[in-house]
């Protein structure tokens, strides 16, 4: 059988990637909060495209010894979304010469631009795609507004949200419930959960972690020579995943659809932390306020490895702290390299480190604030080792106080809750 690749454009390789609804939230950013956004579509975008008449003889058929071939992109054409895009890509650059911004997909138009020049960008869009040609359909496009639909998500300019409706989140509850009695999945079963918790972490930034998971795990377990026959084929899930699938169930079944829209430069984080931990206590500091405690025996008992302390200490602090993270961007110094390159890469091979990224992940989708970790010297990371220390002896409770303007810091007590994970990861 011949077909027109969609991998191969005039004998290079190409590969089709869509945008995403973070592009518009970056065309958002730029445009800054309470600017308008507007959408417009091609009717019938594949219909609109005509095929090059040399290739005309690789979309037709005999029968009945007549001669058939479609002069236009047909629906199932492996290369049409590949055309498709290629031409919104041109008008979408065109456009950006023109001086706006807007992202596409497929056939979707997005944008956005301040409140002065929106309905100016939303007219001129229209009279780009006049002049290319290309019919748009008038009842999909929206005007200039602060809230609109886009890929099936929501964006409200004005509260600077995300939203997804209830009826999908609880579809996408119901589905991950019955993953949950699954011992056993195919390829098709694992793309479609995959592809509805993709959508949703589109608004749940920390849960994109657990999708990548899936996704190892569907390449890993379905290789490309059984895609195929991947509905036929059955693999057990394996105790991570159903881990993932767990988190997803505990976090959706209190999720309201709505999330803050990421938006601040991580050059300038909205709030910083640093902590450590040592054998038997650990402590954490923020601009205004700083912790220390020791670890309770049922945590001292294990004699886990100071890697492990450390990462505990973390999630400890954003336990205390998350209410008032919450739509933040939150940096944290450490000086355990191990602890930073778990909380950024959103992997570990211990299990209990795995655990405490759960959990650390769980409480950043409830509060909607992000984390991302910098590693220090631990010369440099004195205040947080001084709190580490405090039961130790009161040098290092002298030295503390000795480093800051006492009348600046309030000390928030540790509750024996706060050790206490949320759900059995």
């Amino acid at each position: 059988m011949i077909f027109i690749s969609k991998d191969v454009y005039l004998g290079e390789r190409v590969q089709l990637s869509y945008p995403k609804v973070d592009d518009l939230v970056g065309i958002i950013k730029d445009k800054g909060g309470k600017c308008l956004v507007f959408k417009k579509d091609l009717k019938r975008a594949y219909r609109q495209i005509p095929i090059d008449p040399g290739d005309l003889h690789l979309v037709g058929f005999q029968w009945d010894n007549k001669l058939f071939a479609d002069r236009v992109l047909p629906m199932g054409l492996r290369s049409s979304a590949l055309i498709c895009q290629r031409i919104t890509t041109a008008v979408s650059f065109m456009f950006y010469k023109m001086g706006y911004m807007v992202i596409k997909y497929l056939d979707d138009f997005g944008g956005a631009d301040t409140v002065d020049k929106a309905d100016e960008a939303y007219i001129a869009l229209g009279a780009l795609l006049d002049s290319c040609g290309l019919e748009e359909s008038k009842q999909k496009g929206v005007a200039p507004t602060t809230r609109m639909e886009f890929l099936g998500i929501t964006v409200y300019t004005v509260n600077l949200t995300l939203e997804v409706t209830s009826d999908r989140v609880l579809e996408i509850s119901l589905l991950v419930q019955a993953w949950l009695r699954k011992k056993k999945a195919s390829l098709r079963e694992l793309q479609s959960i995959l592809g509805k918790l993709h959508f949703v972490s589109t608004c749940v930034r920390p849960g994109r972690l657990f999708v990548s998971r899936l996704l190892n795990w569907l390449r890993s377990a379905f290789p490309s020579n059984v895609v195929g026959s991947g509905h036929k084929i059955y693999r057990k899930i394996p105790v991570e995943v159903q881990k993932d699938l767990l988190w997803w169930h505990r976090f959706l079944s209190s999720y309201n659809g709505m999330s803050m829209m990421s938006l601040e430069d991580w050059s300038s984080p909205d709030e910083i932390f640093s902590s450590d931990a040592c054998l038997e206590g650990f402590g954490a500091i923020t601009s205004n306020q700083y912790f220390h405690a020791v670890f309770p025996s049922d945590i001292t008992k294990d004699q886990l490895h100071i890697n492990c302390l450390e990462l505990l200490a973390i999630v400890v602090a954003v336990k205390i702290w998350g209410k008032t993270f919450c739509g933040k961007k939150i940096l944290i110094f450490c000086d355990n390299e191990a602890s930073v390159q778990v909380i950024n890469s959103g992997s570990s091979k211990d299990a209990f480190m795995q655990t405490c990224l759960r959990e650390l992940c769980f409480i950043q989708a409830s509060f909607q604030f992000e984390v991302r970790a910098r590693h220090i010297l631990g010369v440099e990371n004195r205040l947080a080792d001084y709190l580490s220390r405090w039961h130790c002896s009161h040098k290092y409770r002298e030295l503390f106080k000795s480093a800051i303007s006492v009348d600046r810091y309030e000390e928030v007590p540790v509750l024996m809750s706060d050790f206490s994970f949320l759900n059995n990861w």
